[in-house]
């Protein structure tokens, strides 16, 4: 079944019903989980609302008034903040997790300082290999961690290297680029016309695929095309599927076995993802949720990628998938191996340190 956005004042009201019915915290965040995937609130935050309505702060609203301000530098004291400001930056993170701290200020119109202060403390977000996860995880999302890897990990031990050649792993994301644009200022001075430079964002959806024997896919998808579970599933079947077949094929001439490694988002856990996946033969590796720490395209490929071209200048969407088209063909086949390589190590890191995240 596919995860359900709802959002935090939604997820809020349900909170408040469940705890009238004295139901635990950690039953109510399992709960959420269960229905809205990635975008549920934090433990963290499920507690403090809790707290917020044993005390009487019912509205969320006063909340997000209560939880989120802007120091002053003369008296040290929190200035509130409008709420809808909030609401915008969880939208902004839900539709892209890896979205900078710096673009997420810009398009709500606050200080990267209060838009830090809105996702830490009340959104109960962190930052872990450039994507946004909750701070903390709950105990069941610990567990539910060390499971996958030791399922992963006593998988690696029976199969040996032969488990990691078939693994197939990716992921889609956001590139952002700028276009400047001169403007006329509302200001007149006789003589003198002024302009100003006025910058108009967009931004590149791109999917990457590959393996250990190096790049599969690089795809960008169209603009104005949303990246939907109809689709992703023509992305697995008419794209990299094939793209397989003609890169990849045993000594014997005989097609492999594919394992997928990819996240667990609502679109990948789609009824229609999911029967097209069947159809293809393509079996998913499980992935606990909010951990992009064992996913190579995570950890790895996409800060690597965002790296080689931060600072650079394109003229336009062309150009700047030009540029990412070539640093994916410039990355190495050891690269990318070592990237799959070094995921029983982070199995059993996670399975070492009780489930919690580690950037290694």
């Amino acid at each position: 079944m596919a995860s359900t956005m709802l959002a935090l004042r939604d997820q809020r009201a349900v909170v408040k019903y469940l705890s009238l019915k004295k139901t635990d915290p950690t039953e109510i965040h399992k709960q959420l989980s269960a229905v809205c995937g990635e975008g549920t609130a934090s433990y963290k935050v499920i507690r403090d609302w809790m707290q917020d309505f044993h005390e009487g702060r019912e509205d969320l609203m006063d909340q997000c008034a209560r939880c989120v301000g802007i120091q002053s530098p003369t008296n040290g004291t929190l200035a509130p903040t409008d709420p809808s400001i909030v609401v915008r930056l969880e939208e902004l993170i839900n539709c892209d997790r890896r979205i900078s701290l710096e673009t997420a200020a810009e398009m709500v119109g606050v200080t990267q300082h209060t838009a830090q202060t809105i996702i830490t403390n009340v959104l109960g977000l962190k930052r872990v290999c450039k994507r946004w996860v909750p701070r903390l995880l709950t105990p069941e999302q610990r567990q539910g961690r060390i499971a996958t890897c030791h399922e992963l990990a006593d998988r690696y031990e029976a199969e040996g290297d032969d488990f990691l050649n078939r693994i197939i792993t990716g992921d889609e994301t956001f590139v952002t680029y700028y276009l400047p644009e001169r403007r006329s200022s509302n200001t007149y001075k006789p003589g003198i016309i002024e302009r100003k430079m006025i910058q108009h964002k967009f931004r590149v959806l791109y999917a990457i695929f590959y393996d250990v024997q190096g790049l599969l896919l690089a795809h960008p998808v169209p603009e104005q095309t949303q990246m939907t579970a109809e689709y992703y599933s023509y992305l697995l079947r008419d794209l990299l599927l094939p793209a397989i077949k003609r890169k990849r094929k045993n000594s014997s001439g005989k097609e492999r076995e594919i394992l997928l490694l990819h996240d667990n988002t609502a679109m990948h856990n789609a009824k229609v993802t999911q029967l097209a996946l069947t159809d293809l033969n393509i079996e998913t590796l499980p992935h606990p949720p909010d951990s992009p720490d064992l996913l190579p395209a995570e950890f790895w490929l996409y800060p690597h990628l965002r790296d080689q071209i931060q600072g650079s200048s394109f003229k336009d969407r062309s150009s700047t998938w030009s540029a990412l088209s070539h640093h994916c063909n410039s990355i190495t086949e050891n690269e990318m191996a070592n990237s799959i390589r070094n995921l029983p190590d982070r199995w059993n890191r996670v399975i070492d340190f009780s489930g919690g995240l580690h950037v290694l």
